[in-house]
């Protein structure tokens, strides 16, 4: 399977942070950064579909209170 140099440092960064991280820390696009270009959500996206990452889906429930709690979703290598 050939990937794109940004698919590359998308899946080296994720292993830096240990092999997971929430979608809220994640852009949308590609952003560039003080180090390169920042992986977004498009590229996690595809990689997903390349089955290397899940990207988690949450499921809101409500609590005792009966207030509604939504965990945050994540992209996890496989």
């Amino acid at each position: 399977m050939e990937l794109s140099s940004t698919e590359h440092e998308a899946l080296d960064w994720l292993r830096g942070e240990g092999g997971s991280v929430l979608v809220s820390r994640i852009p949308e696009k590609n952003e560039r950064g003080v180090f390169g270009i920042e992986p977004g959500m498009t590229i996690f996206k595809k990689l997903a579909k390349k089955g290397l990452v899940i990207i988690t889906e949450e499921e809101p429930f409500q609590l005792e209170d009966g207030t509604w709690f939504e965990f945050t979703p994540s992209v996890d290598l496989v």
